[in-house]
């Protein structure tokens, strides 16, 4: 790091560490470590990981979620009801039928299903803040998510009306 900082003319007399203590950044500071200024300059900002310059690559889309608990992911819940039935399926020992079978499940998982926790985006990036456990959701968590969202919406609202009204 300190060897390419040096070649762009960044380098600070007083020298940097190499990242800062528990990659804990001063708020708006670009320039305490070696790892925040590499990281905040043009050149690293617009590089894409190497598995997303690979995926688009051969012509797919890389699109990474947000973290959230694995009950609020899509996918997640594709592939749960896929696997529950699979697993109803007769047993087999013949590769080209099991797979056939996995075809079938896939084809057979109602869109209904897949979106049964009901959450919209925001409201899955609202469960994303509030909850930062990992499998620690209560039993009603969606509820509750969903009237904290609305109250959190509600609020939103009633500043934007109270600053359109002191414009």
């Amino acid at each position: 790091m300190e060897n390419i900082i040096w070649e762009r003319g960044l380098w600070n007399s007083q020298g940097l560490n190499a990242q800062c203590e528990g990659f804990k950044c001063a708020p708006g500071k670009t320039d305490c470590c070696c790892r925040r200024l590499l990281f905040t300059q043009p050149d690293f900002i617009v590089q894409k990981s190497h598995l997303e310059e690979f995926i688009t690559s051969r012509g797919h889309i890389c699109d990474f979620y947000p973290k959230y608990h694995c009950k609020l992911n899509f996918i997640e819940q594709f592939w749960g009801a896929a696997k529950f039935r699979y697993r109803s399926t007769p047993e087999t020992t013949d590769i080209d039928e099991m797979e056939k079978n996995v075809v079938a499940c896939l084809d057979k998982i109602p869109q209904l299903q897949i979106l049964r926790s009901g959450l919209s985006g925001p409201e899955a990036a609202w469960a994303n803040k509030k909850y930062h456990g990992h499998r620690t959701l209560p039993p009603d968590m969606i509820a509750s998510l969903k009237n904290s969202h609305q109250e959190y919406m509600a609020k939103l609202a009633k500043l934007d009306i109270a600053s359109q009204a002191v414009v």
